[in-house]
């Protein structure tokens, strides 16, 4: 698979909420559900095709 930008921004925005979150940064990981959510969609997207 080579690399997918979409991917590489969903993943790094999901890494840098829930780092934010355990650092005490934010008071609760916003979007991470939503984030979430898009990264596992891409990679079912790229997977069928």
């Amino acid at each position: 698979m080579d690399m997918d930008i979409p991917l590489l921004i969903i993943g790094a925005l999901l890494i840098a909420t829930l780092t934010a979150f355990f650092a005490g940064i934010l008071p609760y990981p916003i979007g991470w559900i939503i984030l979430g959510a898009a990264f596992i969609g891409r990679l079912l997207y790229l997977k069928s095709r």
